[in-house]
């Protein structure tokens, strides 16, 4: 019973210290009828609030060599020319062309994205949650990788993306 015990305690510390408390940009893609996860390790988000911590406005960048999706071989190709090119193109971007308040806290956002050197403009949703101390926004959406020449027209890779943004600033 003492072990139990011990074991339900750091279960519950582990749930706390696990939450998610850094920025991150995750995504995955099926190949060959298997999900495939991966990362950006390097990136910039910028964000505008106004008094009210409403929310005004952001831009993100990501810096394409820094995917990582867990086998070094695969993180190489993804850096070539058929995929994200990025002797050529070293950045993904994103910034906001409209940005409506839907409720207390979601929004939509018309945005232009850029990879690859193509522009598309998508909507994409956004939770904004404040706290006193930090403020946390969340976006998960899905792109066309055909729509910025990524990958080719490879038949074996779906051509749905799907991306989870999260993004955490802190304030005092």
């Amino acid at each position: 019973m003492r072990i139990r015990l011990i074991v339900l305690i750091f279960l519950c510390f582990g749930v706390k210290v696990f939450a998610q408390n850094t920025s991150s940009i995750d995504f995955v893609i099926r190949n060959l009828g298997v999900n495939v996860d991966g990362f950006f390790k390097s990136f910039t988000v910028t964000t505008t609030f106004d008094d009210a911590n409403n929310l005004q406005d952001f831009t993100g960048e990501i810096k394409a060599n820094s995917i990582e999706t867990g086998i070094e071989s695969r993180d190489e190709h993804l850096l070539k020319e058929d995929y994200f090119y990025v002797s050529k193109y070293p950045l993904i971007t994103m910034d906001v062309v409209e940005l409506y308040k839907k409720a207390e806290n979601r929004y939509s956002a018309k945005v232009n994205l850029r990879i690859k050197g193509k522009a598309k403009q998508i909507t994409i949703p956004l939770k904004v949650e404040i706290t006193d101390s930090q403020r946390k926004i969340t976006s998960e959406f899905e792109i066309n990788r055909r729509d910025f020449n990524v990958g080719g027209g490879s038949f074996v890779m779906s051509k749905t993306v799907k991306i989870k943004v999260v993004h955490i600033e802190t304030f005092q």
